[in-house]
């Protein structure tokens, strides 16, 4: 599109929908991020160190594991790392998409719980309450029905105060309560070809955005649509018409995701 303005790159592509861009830009990480991972756990059946590592890496919750200051060949932090894995695996089979939300963030704090709280503080694997990163790492062997923690998404719903567990727990009662679960069953029905392709993210990404600085949207947007240009026609189409399809039926139910109050608030700063 050479030297577009934002404006036309708006127009051109619709990104001025918000379910337009959840679903351009979670396929964007999808594809170079989440793929690969999704892959390699079929292939495992679950976490391994590495993909612990990796995947903390790239979503920001390396922090919140324990480092060691003096760990040369890096074997302390892998051995951490591979609890983390076993503690989640473990429970695979517990994120079931039979489960409501808040049964399986229940497992999540288990998690949190096993992993912190042990005798000697010291030996503690993890920071303080590592609720943000279990969702993230228990996503990944178990995606579908089940959906990260993120203090954006969490904040697009009017959840700002408390603890991370305090604000993970109305997180997902508040998903559970307006249908989620439904809606992206819904969305993988709608879709064609999504296999490794789990839409609940889509969710996701539109929650983040809807959190995130208005003013910060026009460079979102000229990102998202120089990716567009660079994937070429035959991409672009497939990915443009799965967007289009998550636009026309589901936009409403995206919307009713945000509470009223909520966006009342907001249009009132």
């Amino acid at each position: 599109m050479g030297n577009k303005s934002t404006a036309s790159m708006i127009n051109h592509y619709n990104l001025a929908s918000l379910p337009m861009l959840a679903t351009i830009r979670y396929w964007w990480w999808w594809a170079s991020h989440d793929l690969a991972y999704l892959e390699r756990i079929e292939g495992t059946k679950g976490l391994d160190f590495d993909l612990v590592q990796s995947i903390a890496k790239d979503y920001g919750i390396a922090r919140g594991i324990r480092k060691e200051k003096s760990d040369p060949d890096g074997s302390r932090n892998r051995q951490r790392a591979h609890i983390i894995a076993d503690a989640v695996n473990r429970r695979r089979d517990g994120f079931t998409s039979e489960r409501s939300l808040t049964d399986r963030f229940e497992l999540c704090l288990e998690i949190v719980d096993e992993l912190n709280r042990r005798s000697d503080a010291a030996e503690a694997i993890t920071h303080n309450d590592f609720v943000s990163g279990i969702s993230k790492l228990s996503w990944f062997v178990a995606p579908k029905s089940w959906t990260m923690f993120d203090r954006l998404a969490a904040e697009a719903i009017g959840v700002k105060s408390g603890s991370a567990r305090d604000k993970a727990t109305r997180f997902y009662q508040h998903l559970d309560d307006t249908g989620f679960v439904k809606l992206a069953s819904d969305m993988r029905s709608a879709l064609p070809d999504s296999d490794r392709f789990y839409p609940e993210r889509i969710v996701d990404q539109y929650l983040w955005l809807s959190a995130s600085q208005e003013e910060n949207r026009p460079l979102v947007i000229t990102k998202t649509a120089a990716f567009l240009d660079a994937i070429g026609d035959e991409k672009r189409t497939q990915l443009l018409r799965m967007a289009e399809i998550i636009e026309t039926n589901f936009a409403t139910d995206l919307a009713k995701l945000i509470p009223d109050t909520h966006k009342t608030s907001k249009k009132n700063k």
